[in-house]
């Protein structure tokens, strides 16, 4: 991995994109963090994507990030294999937002797949929130009804011990309400690529 890729575009990218932190940001850092975003939709190459998508969660995030935004959804296999197994922190939720912002039938399929594979969550606790999120906000522009499959049954999003205890709940309506204002910044803030 290049230097260049990690301090032009993961460095001033990753943090604020980590769970949606942009959403909180102030006025310069949001600025900033525009800025940042807009250099690198039309600076980043399809070798350096290709290069983040081959290493760490900071880099795939990122990708992600700017996949998303700019509808590349040539990297949907990729981004699969890198979110069914679930085998990096913190990546999942931006993959999720790729895969709803290329708005397609294989994005939904595989958000499906990820969601079935990780619920009912037990001791798993990783991007259903996200994934759920993405695949309401896509039921909501094709007037389909995924996700009430996965919503209907509270079960699904129980906490469970490895030995059974419930310790917790995953909270899927949070992450619906979150994913939507994830969305609704990338069409107020890079209206070019608005959905």
């Amino acid at each position: 991995m290049t230097d260049y890729i990690r301090e032009r575009y993961v460095k001033p990218l990753y943090l604020n994109v980590l769970h949606g932190n942009f959403l909180g940001l102030g006025k310069e850092d949001l600025d900033a963090f525009v800025d940042s975003t807009t250099v690198a939709l039309y600076e980043v190459t399809e070798e350096e994507t290709i290069q983040m998508y081959n290493s760490n969660w900071r880099y795939t995030i990122t990708a992600s990030w700017l996949c998303g935004i700019g509808r590349l959804s040539h990297h949907l296999n990729k981004i699969e294999t890198l979110l069914i197994p679930s085998e990096t922190w913190y990546a999942g939720q931006f993959h999720c937002f790729a895969l709803a912002r290329f708005d397609g039938a294989e994005s939904v399929r595989v958000l499906r797949s990820y969601l079935d594979t990780y619920l009912p969550a037990g001791d798993r606790q990783y991007d259903q929130e996200w994934a759920i999120g993405a695949l309401w906000w896509l039921d909501r522009r094709h007037g389909t009804d995924y996700a009430q499959v996965y919503l209907k049954n509270s079960d699904n999003w129980k906490l469970r011990s490895r030995r059974g205890e419930e310790y917790g709940v995953l909270r899927p309506e949070e992450g619906i309400l979150h994913f939507q204002k994830v969305m609704d910044f990338v069409d107020q803030y890079f209206p070019e690529f608005a959905t």
